[in-house]
């Protein structure tokens, strides 16, 4: 079979109109050279052949194609690239998340261009040194309660700015990136659908491919994820490929973030505040994801929700959950970074040092009284008896002042009553001291109504005279006309003497406690040390020695509390957890040895260290990413430099192609109108 002879014409067109493509295709391109994230594009040509072997064709020698093919129009990418990028854009994620937090931080505990906590506590110092000199001086004693006071301030300041960071955190990390990571992967889902039909109808959806690559760079910043493609043959021939998105867990599993018949199925993220032991919110936070699954959308997937908050290795995420979780070498086990919990367990633990450490020095262990000035005998009402008269015996009151305390005691005649609320035969406390003598009086009258009056057991009654102040027996009936009556003439009906012994409760401590906790808990921490309301009124003072033997001006106890500001101690972390058994038990963690201004240091030191740390490896993430990104763009960027010689060859091309059609005109022109004319 011979050629035709107007094949010519076809490869001058075929060539002609690749160059066209060609240059339409350069025009996209430096169109879209601004266009972020958009991957240069290129025409795919083959050589055309349409012949096959056939023995009365032409020779092999003489065989050839008949011009150039489209095959389609695809973008210049490089997958190992792409992959490279990813995994460090994770990277960088998970350092950027931390660095906000520490910033953060830094802004709470940086003290070195301001005064602080840390002049606070020299402050304190140089008071008591004062009231050292002036010890029992209650205006010395003022200065010190307002310097401590400054001291809470600053710490009350602290807690409330890291209270305030964990909560802004923790609302960003579930209303910001949480959101932010479903948005991306439902986005990733609906592009996977759209490229898919794209393309089956015999659109590429370059543009398209090119803002789900853009989601997927996006995406791995928040997580780390690998993306694979999966080829499908629809009908007989025809093959498509579309994305299987993977999240990594640092356990090596692998969760899928997009499933389906062509990836249109996506996973789910949720985040969850944690709770103690006892049901409260902890600060702490776990993430949840649903993997997507090949289940037809509306299929219920709830139950396959899992906990991922510990197979995040890398990831914006990660480091936000970092930064909640974590506390370093104040974790059980010890963790590997120190975010915000470190910080506020160190504070507390500082807190609770100090509370402690002046609380025990200004301890009072002397038991007191409620009522004060209390009679211990009473006397007879002297007289002689006219025949109208009644005996009387009567205690008095008069310069008695405050009331009775729960378990303090009266002894009468061997006979003990208790003073309490009423209860189990106590004597009930009124809410003045008169009505607690009248039910004194009350009880009185069960056990000791009769009394001996000049040695005859004589009935009577006893009650409280609030007008006179007096505790007072009467007999029920006049005595005997002439009857002598002295003041020492009534007794017990044992003959002794009336005695009325009143003894404080040894568990009645005066508590001198110069802090205390505004949320009535026994255990302090940075937001709930105050001031003890008692030192505030002045009703107590810092005690200036426990030796009751010492002069006014002994200060041996003031000397101690200024000597514990710069004594080295241990400060230990307190911290319940559930056993095996699931009982709670207390531990401790000793994170450090020093004085107070020291320790904070020491948390304020670790700060700057762990910020510059993690600046330094966030600096170098970033520089590897801009080196990745760099070798992206040189591969899939566009370039002036290159798609101008690309419209130069291409133009070039497509005249050589149409002079390669006028040449074949003029030759065909001469094999037609010249060929075979001679003799006519």
């Amino acid at each position: 079979m011979t050629r035709s002879t107007f094949s010519g014409f076809t490869i001058a067109q075929l060539a002609m109109s690749a160059s066209q493509r060609a240059l339409d295709v350069t025009g996209q391109n430096i169109a879209n050279i601004n266009t972020k994230g958009y991957t240069r594009q290129q025409v795919d040509l083959v050589s055309l052949n349409l012949r096959g072997a056939d023995p009365t064709s032409s020779n092999p020698g003489s065989k050839i194609g008949y011009g150039v093919e489209i095959t389609g129009i695809s973008q210049v990418r490089d997958p190992f690239l792409d992959v490279q990028y990813r995994n460090q854009i994770a990277k960088v994620g998970t350092a950027d998340a931390r660095q906000a937090g520490l910033d953060q931080l830094a802004d709470i505990f940086d003290e070195t261009d301001r005064d602080a906590l840390k002049t606070a506590l020299s402050n304190l110092s140089s008071s008591l040194d004062q009231l050292s000199s002036n010890a029992n001086n209650s205006e010395f004693d003022s200065i010190v309660r307002s310097r401590s006071q400054v001291l809470l301030n600053y710490i009350h300041q602290k807690a409330t700015d890291l209270k305030t960071t964990r909560e802004e955190t923790i609302y960003g990390l579930e209303n910001t990136d949480i959101k932010t990571v479903n948005g991306l992967l439902s986005d990733i889902g609906e592009l996977n659908d759209t490229i898919w039909n794209g393309q089956i109808l015999g659109n590429p959806s370059l543009e398209l491919m090119d803002q789900r690559n853009n989601k997927l760079d996006e995406l791995a910043g928040y997580l780390p994820i690998s993306v694979s493609y999966k080829e499908v043959t629809i009908g007989s021939s025809e093959k498509y490929n579309y994305p299987v998105v993977t999240f990594n867990g640092s356990n090596g599993l692998s969760y899928e973030l997009t499933a389906g018949e062509h990836g249109e199925n996506f996973a789910t993220f949720s985040m969850e505040e944690h709770k103690d032991s006892d049901g409260n919110p902890d600060g702490t936070v776990r993430i949840s994801m649903i993997p997507a699954t090949n289940y037809p959308k509306g299929v219920d997937t709830s139950s396959l929700k899992t906990d991922v908050t510990d197979y995040l290795k890398d990831g914006s995420i990660k480091g936000t959950v970092d930064l909640l979780n974590k506390s370093g070498e104040l974790d059980d086990p010890a963790t590997d970074f120190r975010g915000f919990g470190y910080y506020e367990k160190t504070l507390d633990s500082f807190v609770q040092t100090f509370a402690k450490t002046f609380n025990d020095l200004n301890g009072n262990m002397q038991p007191y009284t409620g009522a004060n000035v209390m009679p211990s005998s009473g006397a007879a009402n002297a007289m002689t008896t006219n025949g109208t008269q009644k005996a009387e015996f009567a205690f008095g009151f008069s310069n008695t002042i405050g009331n009775f305390l729960t378990g303090e005691t009266i002894n009468f005649n061997g006979t003990e009553y208790t003073f309490g609320d009423g209860s189990a035969g106590t004597i009930e406390i009124g809410d003045t001291l008169d009505k607690s003598l009248e039910n004194l009086a009350v009880k009185l009258n069960t056990g000791f109504a009769s009394l001996n009056v000049n040695g005859s057991s004589v009935p009577g009654q006893w009650k409280y005279s609030v007008s006179g102040k007096k505790l007072v027996w009467t007999s029920d009936s006049a005595m005997a006309s002439g009857t002598v009556i002295t003041k020492d003439s009534i007794k017990f009906t044992d003959n002794n003497t009336i005695s009325f012994l009143y003894k404080a409760n040894p568990y009645n401590v005066k508590n001198f406690d110069l802090f205390k906790t505004s949320d009535g808990s026994k255990k302090f921490t940075a937001s709930n040390i105050k001031i003890n309301d008692d030192w505030m009124n002045n009703s107590i003072h810092i005690i200036s020695s426990h030796d009751p033997n010492a002069g006014s001006t002994a200060n041996d106890n003031i000397l101690k509390m200024l000597k514990s500001l710069t004594d080295s101690r241990e400060f230990k972390y307190e911290y319940t957890k559930l056993d095996s058994g699931g009982n709670k038990t207390t531990n401790y963690i000793s994170f450090y040895t020093g004085n107070f201004s020291q320790c904070y240091s020491t948390l304020e030191n670790n700060q700057g260290i762990d910020s510059s740390t993690n600046k330094a490896i966030l600096d170098n993430h970033v520089s590897v990413v801009k080196q990745t990104a760099n070798n992206k763009d040189s591969v899939s960027g566009v370039s002036l430099d290159e798609e101008g010689i690309n419209l130069m060859h291409y133009q070039k091309s497509f005249s050589a192609a149409a002079r390669f059609m006028t040449t074949l005109d003029q030759a065909l022109d001469t094999l037609i109108n010249n060929t075979g004319v001679v003799g006519r």
